[in-house]
């Protein structure tokens, strides 16, 4: 009995004596705040992850400020230095996959606004999944993906939720397209054919801003953008793309 005590103490001393200190312990938001300000004359709002990267001594930080993130590693020996890039370890891009478990989490804060902000959809019968698809009326990469959404919703039985998010700095029409879009009821078949006629509304000019706005929040902004059910997103198109994001 005395024996197996005595085995069982070396074995956790030994396992203790073998853990690398967490680098994450020594990280001070503030400190970080100061020296991200020498550095890059740069500024965030909040930290919202310290993960310790195993088997190194790195933590990844992960920033927010006005909604958007960002990630980068630090090592804090004697004096604290910044590694940013996509970090590679045993298979797997670790910033990516950091980046893509926060933006699943911000589609679950904002799922109930998100639904207010669906402009028309396209579902075909036995869909039970879907997509929102984020799009512009004057983006040139929309309207060559339009078409093949469709084709791949049908396929795959995906409800498509279509929000309209006009970016004004590119496309200067697009935000009074988007209204109009919304003031006509708008359809799938009419976004196929690109039926942008009608009148503007109140209503249609306070969906429209209340989209700019959300999507601010949660950081999109690109189109076509791509958000699944379950929070995974794609930027662009290709089926394969939302094939992967759907699983």
């Amino acid at each position: 009995m005395k024996k197996f005590i005595v085995l069982i103490f070396c074995l956790i001393f030994m396992v203790s004596c073998n853990m690398s200190p967490n680098p994450c312990t020594k990280i001070n938001e503030e400190t970080i705040k100061n020296e991200l300000k020498q550095a890059f004359k740069a500024d965030f709002d909040k930290i919202l992850e310290k993960n310790d990267v195993k088997g190194t001594n790195l933590c990844q930080i992960v920033i927010e400020k006005a909604g958007n993130f960002g990630i980068f590693y630090v090592a804090p020996d004697n004096k604290t230095f910044f590694i940013g890039g996509d970090v590679y370890k045993e298979g797997e891009f670790l910033t990516k996959a950091a980046l893509n478990r926060i933006q699943e989490k911000s589609f679950s804060d904002f799922k109930n606004e998100i639904e207010k902000v669906v402009a028309f959809s396209f579902k075909p019968e036995g869909a039970k999944k879907y997509v929102y698809m984020i799009t512009d009326p004057d983006c040139p990469f929309c309207e060559k993906a339009k078409v093949l959404v469709k084709e791949w919703a049908d396929s795959r039985k995906i409800e498509v939720k279509v929000i309209l998010l006009p970016l004004e700095q590119l496309h200067p029409q697009a935000k009074e397209k988007s209204i109009k879009g919304i003031c006509s009821d708008m359809s799938y078949n009419d976004y196929l054919n690109s039926k942008w006629d009608g009148k503007s509304c109140e209503s249609g000019l306070k969906k429209i801003n209340d989209t700019i706005e959300l999507m601010k929040k949660m950081a999109v902004n690109g189109t076509p953008t791509f958000i699944s059910y379950n929070g995974k997103r794609m930027v662009g198109f290709t089926k394969e793309g939302l094939d992967k994001i759907i699983e």
